[in-house]
């Protein structure tokens, strides 16, 4: 019997070829979605949980209370807080600082030292202690922990090994060089996995950059403290301890905090800095699981619209088999047995195509996905789970339907004239299916509309032609500043040059705390702090609403401030603050308010106007910005970067346009548009499937009244009407359901903004028309089909 069926549904399978066609190319597409999405999560879900003592690590993260802002958390800690935490607090058994140096250029010299290599590692060199690898469990290829505890050791992951050296396995024992210049012995290679936030490139020794410090005040999300907990630690006896240790270092008005966070939530995390710069939220994590269930949804409503619709063409089959004894049962097996085989067919072509998508779709959300993923245990699990469940919910109602039918009226051929049950149900379908299609459609628009805004949004500051340089640090490189100044501005193409700490808005502001006006205790917030010259102001438009710039000269201290600032230290007019003093770092930088700006963003268009305060240090100074004209733009890098290597010839030379680095900001929102375009895409062609099955079922139920129709003098636009009204109905339905929907969600999101665009009503309406054209196209091919057919073959049979 077995045999028969399986020989039976072949032989359907095979004389249907366009049918079967669109059912495993509808589910594979559906079905690959959906595993590339679960690996997608099982990826982001699984960051850091490879180590042994994952349970019991902490990060320590600082707490702001802002009297404008309310609280803010920060990744960042103070700087002083490793020496002491594990003597202080009874509950932490092992203190583990990471220091993140950003932008280091690094030198290798060969092996005869006569030629150098020169790399600049932008993020992924770090400052450790042994303790680092006694808390996380990080695989070592060569050398030990204990090798960190040397002031003269470098410890490089295996892929910057490969970069430097060509093999890993010619590293061990080699020079590099880092800015200063610091000659390290490279002592070690650590192997790290995709799937962690510490993806380092190059581990120094802690004390080398950090050899002690009492600083409470400075917080930079660049340093950063986790720690490892003894078992069974009380959360909440654990933050009373922090609590009593935030009160000793940081009494009185002091703005910090200390707080902890699970290892296991830092990547869910994207509201703070993370040491990977990859955090992602909870909510982008729900949404990936609605999206496949929602896509594989769909995929099987395309699957039994089709079904429904190829069921009147073997009616007769149904019908002779009931004649010749067959029943329900054996008829409902045959059919689950025709699922079944399609849905496996499916499921082969689907894995291809996600085999085929994961390198790629992994390159666009600039993770590492390999076609190995695919076989991991779990995966291949979710893979049965949801090819089981797809045969039972596909299969299940079309061979209900087919098993159903009498074979009387099958058999007298009146069954094209008796409408086949369960027809709302399967416009509900439809509509479903373009409800997810249209809240995708317009989610995409709605998405690429806020990119469009922070890529427009005035943010206080110039940011078109801007050339950004880094610059050598030390006293015997920033000796040579002044000459690399004069050099550059006397360049044709160039406008104006300015050097400061960083540009106005930048990826990793540093924070301080500060004493305002001889204040005894310090201010009750902190702020972000940056070094510039008198040129800064100028060169990046920024506007003075009180006072007047930094001077050029270097032997007086002087401060600006911006509104933000202003508001958060309770003055309301700006001429109030002017001649204030401000002091840093225990009075190691002091000096008078003399300037207030107008509020320019500090980061992305995500976060809000932040305190700010610039201040004129020459010693700290170390990005060249450059103001470019339009006219000298072409080559005007390449003669930067020559007059850079004959001032600086053993360090590397890296530019970067500023508004290349803040269009980086958005990279997430980037990812998000482009998959939310790629899902929707695919919702709408699995959409237009499910309408092609559903509106050839309606062609063929309503041969008979076309027939009639184009007798009685109907043209093929009447006929192309009668179709096109129900099917557009239902995408008005849909759109009915999908705008208020898509438009609460959005809301939400739009929110999580500072700066957003606005829910224009047009967004919502063209994404109705694009389903609603789509939808005539698809079902204008078989109503122009029916309205051009001759009328006397509908009535044949009559």
């Amino acid at each position: 019997m077995i045999g028969h069926y399986f020989r039976t549904t072949l032989r359907s399978l095979f004389r249907n070829k366009i049918y079967t066609l669109l059912h495993i190319v509808g589910l594979a597409v559906g079905l690959a979605v959906c595993m590339i999405i679960f690996i997608l999560i099982r990826f982001e879900t699984g960051f850091d949980d490879f180590h042994a003592n994952k349970a019991n690590i902490v990060r320590l993260v600082t707490r702001f209370d802002r009297a404008e802002n309310g609280m803010l958390r920060s990744s960042g800690t103070p700087f002083a807080l490793p020496a002491v935490l594990k003597e202080e607090v009874a509950a932490v058994k092992e203190v583990v600082p990471v220091a993140s140096l950003q932008d280091m250029p690094v030198t290798i010299p060969d092996e005869k030292n006569i030629s150098r290599k020169l790399f600049r590692e932008k993020k992924g060199m770090v400052a450790i202690t042994p303790a680092f690898f006694n808390v996380f469990s990080f695989s070592w290829l060569a050398g030990s922990p204990v090798v960190l505890s040397q002031m003269d050791a470098v410890v490089l992951s295996k892929e910057t090994a490969i970069r430097y050296f060509g093999d890993w396995r010619l590293a061990m024992g080699r020079t590099v060089e880092l800015v200063g210049p610091f000659p390290l012995k490279v002592s070690g290679v650590v192997d790290i996995p995709a799937n962690t936030e510490f993806r380092f490139t190059v581990m120094v020794p802690y004390r080398l950059m950090f050899p002690g410090t009492t600083d409470w005040a400075s917080i930079s999300e660049s340093h950063q403290c986790y720690a490892l907990l003894l078992p069974h630690t009380s959360p909440s006896h654990l933050q009373t301890m922090l609590n009593a240790l935030s009160h000793k270092y940081m009494s009185g008005e002091h703005p910090h905090t200390l707080e902890t966070q699970p290892l296991s939530v830092v990547h869910l995390d994207d509201s703070m800095t993370n040491m990977g710069g990859n955090g992602i939220n909870r909510r982008r994590i729900n949404a990936m699981w609605c999206i496949a269930l929602f896509i594989l949804l769909v995929a099987v409503v395309n699957f039994v619209n089709l079904s429904v619709a190829q069921s009147v063409k073997r009616a007769k089959e149904s019908g002779v088999r009931k004649v010749l004894g067959g029943n329900n049962g054996q008829l409902r097996k045959q059919f689950l047995l025709e699922t079944f085989l399609l849905v496996q067919v499916a499921g082969i072509l689907s894995l291809l195509i996600a085999g085929a998508c994961l390198v790629p779709v992994g390159h666009l959300l600039q993770i590492d996905l390999q076609r190995s993923l695919l076989f991991q245990p779990a995966v291949m699990g979710f893979f049965g789970l949801i090819t089981v469940t797809v045969t039972l919910t596909a299969g299940f109602y079309p061979a209900l339907l087919i098993s159903r039918f009498s074979p009387v009226q099958v058999l007298k051929g009146s069954l094209l004239t008796v409408p086949v049950g369960g027809v709302q149900l399967r416009k509900v379908l439809v509509v479903f299916q373009f409800v997810v299609a249209q809240s995708l459609i317009i989610a995409t628009l709605i998405i690429v509309k806020q990119m469009h805004h922070f890529n427009t949004m005035p943010m206080g500051f110039e940011k078109r032609l801007i050339l950004n340089v880094p610059v050598p640090g030390g006293r015997e490189a920033m000796s040579k500043i002044e000459l690399l100044h004069s050099r550059i501005a006397a360049l044709p193409m160039v406008k104006e040059v300015s050097f400061s700490t960083a540009p106005p808005a930048d990826g990793n502001n540093s924070w301080t705390g500060f004493k305002f006006n001889h204040a005894p205790e310090m201010a009750s917030f902190a702020a972000i702090y940056k070094s510039v010259d008198a040129a800064f102001l100028p060169l990046y438009q920024m506007r003075l609403i009180a006072g007047r710039n930094v001077t050029a000269t270097d032997s007086i201290r002087e401060f600006l401030v911006n509104e933000a600032m202003l508001k958060q230290l309770g003055f309301h007019g700006a001429e109030e603050m002017l001649d204030k003093e401000i002091s840093m770092w225990d009075g190691a930088v002091k000096g008078p308010v003399v300037g207030v700006l107008k509020d320019f963003n500090t980061s992305s268009g995500k976060d809000k106007m932040a305190p700010v305060m610039l201040y004129n240090d020459p010693l700290s100074r170390n990005m060249a910005s450059v103001k470019l004209l339009a006219t000298g733009l072409p080559g005007a890098v390449d003669k930067i970067g020559a007059l850079f290597k004959a001032i600086y010839p053993n360090d590397p030379y890296d530019p970067r346009f500023l508004d290349d680095t803040i269009a980086g900001f958005y990279v997430h929102e980037v990812q998000l548009a482009r998959l939310y375009e790629l899902f929707a895409l695919i919702a709408v062609f699995l959409s237009c499937l499910g309408l092609y099955g559903l509106s050839s079922y309606m062609a063929v139920q309503r041969l008979k009244e076309v027939g009639v129709r184009k007798i009685l003098g109907a043209t093929p636009a009447n006929i192309i009407y009668l179709f096109s009204r129900e099917f557009i109905g239902m995408v008005c339905v849909a759109f009915l359901v999908a705008a208020p929907m898509a438009g609460y969600f959005l809301r939400e999101w739009l929110q999580s903004y500072a700066y957003s665009t606005p829910l224009s009503w047009w967004i919502f309406a063209l994404g109705g028309i694009a389903t609603a054209l789509v939808a005539l196209i698809t079902v204008g091919f078989h109503a122009l089909r029916s309205a051009l057919m001759n009328p006397a073959r509908h009535l044949k049979n009559a």
